[in-house]
């Protein structure tokens, strides 16, 4: 018989463009923030074994609201809308990053910021940018290396070694949708954050 997930019920419950519109009651909350396309929809789907609870596109910017959805009838789970994609007008980037901005600074219900960053590359400009402002801040947050199975062993080894240089303060957990073993271990991360 196969164990209960951690994150057995899970529900969208709705998108907000402003802090006082989101959902009653106030519960924990665990942000997921990254840049755009690095992976946040098809993270949230595969944490919650579900398939299109979360949007997932191959275009950039999809997410353009904070989406919260419940988890186990306990706390949320917050989709923040990516960060640092090229092409949109400068005026929608900066409403955006007030918009995660506002979140993360009024959030009193955020217990863990989950920050994504893809695995493949070295860490970017914008992303060390976000660890900075999350630092500043002292909002905690944990660094989560996507696409972990497009990556060699040798190769993803080196960059885990390479990331936990760069956040030596931060726990740093390589995930890839298509591994049930990093699925699994980022959810025990979350929980024992939320215990």
């Amino acid at each position: 018989m196969s164990e209960k997930p951690i994150f057995y019920k899970s529900t969208f419950v709705k998108s907000v463009s402003k802090q006082s519109d989101r959902p009653e009651p106030l519960l924990p909350e665990i942000a997921f923030l990254g840049r755009s396309n690095v992976g946040k929809s098809s993270l949230l789907n595969a944490l919650l074994n579900r398939k299109k609870l979360a949007l997932t596109s191959s275009t950039p910017g999809k997410t353009r609201l904070i989406n919260y959805f419940l988890i186990n009838d306990q706390y949320y789970f917050v989709d923040l809308p990516g960060y640092g994609y090229a092409k949109l007008p400068k005026n929608l980037k900066q409403q955006w990053q007030r918009l995660i901005e506002s979140y993360l600074k009024n959030s009193d219900q955020l217990k863990l910021a989950c920050l994504l960053m893809d695995s493949r590359h070295e860490l970017q400009k914008t992303d060390k940018l976000m660890a900075d402002w999350l630092n500043y801040y002292h909002i905690p947050y944990l660094v989560v290396l996507t696409k972990a199975d497009k990556l060699s062993k040798n190769m993803l080894q080196k960059q885990l070694q390479y990331f936990k240089n760069q956040f030596p303060d931060h726990s740093v957990v390589p995930f890839s949708i298509k591994n049930r073993e990093m699925i699994r271990q980022l959810a025990e991360v979350i929980q024992r954050t939320l215990e």
